[in-house]
């Protein structure tokens, strides 16, 4: 993929397997979290140098979040930063 997000933006891969419940792995979330939560990759984040994102993690954030692209044939997401709900710990992604 040769695609870099500007800003505070990072390209996700969803993760389809799963999603998350309000209430999974000991994760709670308030009422005010509506919707489904998706897992995706971090494939790359842009040049916000305040960026806590790493290329790699799994994150968490509610359908209908970002910008659905298609590049090469694949799938991804543009999404801010701030729209990114957690970023799931190694110990969770083992589970």
């Amino acid at each position: 993929m040769n695609l870099k997000p500007l800003g505070n933006r990072a390209i996700i891969s969803l993760i389809e397997e799963d999603s998350v419940s309000n209430h999974q792995k000991g994760i709670i979330l308030p009422d005010t979290v509506k919707g489904k939560l998706i897992r995706g990759r971090v494939l790359a984040i842009g040049d916000h140098e305040q960026s806590v994102l790493n290329v790699g993690d799994v994150t968490i954030f509610s359908e209908n979040t970002g910008l659905p692209i298609k590049v090469e044939n694949q799938h991804y997401l543009i999404i801010n930063e701030q729209d990114i709900l957690a970023v799931v710990d190694d110990k969770f992604k083992e589970e």
